[in-house]
């Protein structure tokens, strides 16, 4: 493998079937939510791409939802190209994208939490926690008038 510079830049409709093959990848290994095409072609605007050599070897993407939240996610970096410090160049890319928005905090849902913590991040926010819960598998307590 020919190593060279890997340029970090906005996504574009082009990207798409590279970014959901990168997505795909990466959630056989667990670790990142499906998008289908449509979902991601419909967002990409929101990604950014790391390449190399004109080849797209990783994506993220930063959603703002407000002026108080964004979130980055679909970050994934093709197994070839870890420990280069893409993940990083990305997250950082995402970050200076948010403060350029004026958004107020940035949130990541991610079990690679080191990469997230060397910018900042951390698990509580002035003593609150983000809590998740699966309406399908939740047993529906009915208040009573």
């Amino acid at each position: 493998m020919m190593s060279g510079k890997i340029v970090i830049r906005k996504a574009q409709e082009r990207d798409v079937t590279r970014i959901h093959e990168l997505i795909r990848l990466a959630k056989k290994s667990g670790k990142i939510l499906k998008r289908s095409k449509a979902e991601i072609k419909g967002l990409i605007h929101h990604f950014w791409v790391a390449e190399e050599n004109e080849d797209v070897v990783a994506c993220c993407a930063l959603e703002t939802y407000n002026r108080k939240l964004a979130e980055i996610r679909s970050l994934a970096v093709h197994d070839r190209y870890r420990g280069r410090g893409i993940a990083s160049g990305l997250v950082d890319r995402c970050l200076r994208e948010a403060k350029k928005k004026r958004v107020y905090e940035v949130l990541a849902i991610t079990d690679r939490e080191n990469i997230f913590k060397r910018f900042g991040f951390s698990e509580q926010l002035h003593g609150q926690k983000a809590l998740f819960a699966r309406p399908a598998f939740l047993k529906m307590k009915r208040l009573s008038a």
